[in-house]
């Protein structure tokens, strides 16, 4: 049976042994605010262990991969869930292929929902301006700016996000 593990991605991320590594440390190698390493954290992505002179979480080079899949698996459009699953199936020898094959129909029927929700906002927008430059000139008046604002045009905006 095909498995995906996220350790065969290992090296797009590579990171030698940094060592040990305190939040703000970690946080500017894998560009991000040191806010999202504490909600990674406490979310269960991230496995730091706590220096016991103080209770600060230490972080190492496994702990820093990670972060970058995660950045990466959200960039693609998987939710944390998904990420979630993605990992713990990764420690555990892979995810099966067809398990995996499953997140990524998800994913993909997601994203073209969103497209197409996306191409008809564009769509009305398009003819909204074309309106705008019929009128004149061409600036908008208080009732066409209303338009945008009425169920069609809110129903699409809130159906993206």
């Amino acid at each position: 049976m095909l498995a995906f593990s996220p350790l065969i991605y290992r090296d797009l991320f590579h990171a030698s042994d940094v060592g040990t590594m305190k939040v703000n440390e970690i946080a500017n190698l894998a560009d991000v605010s040191p806010d999202t390493v504490r909600f990674y954290n406490r979310e269960g992505l991230l496995r730091p262990r706590k220096d016991p002179r103080n209770g600060y979480n230490l972080y190492n080079s496994e702990d820093l991969w990670r972060l970058r899949f995660v950045r990466v698996a959200n960039k693609l459009g998987f939710n944390l869930r998904e990420v979630k699953v993605i990992l713990s199936h990764g420690t555990e020898g892979g995810l099966a292929g067809s398990d995996l094959k499953e997140l990524f129909t998800d994913r993909l029927c997601r994203l073209d929902q969103e497209l197409k929700e996306l191409k008809r906002l564009r769509d009305d927008m398009k003819t909204t301006v074309q309106v705008w430059r019929q009128m004149p000139d061409g600036a908008p008046n208080g009732h066409s700016v209303q338009e945008l604002a009425s169920p069609r045009y809110s129903r699409r905006l809130i159906a993206l996000h």
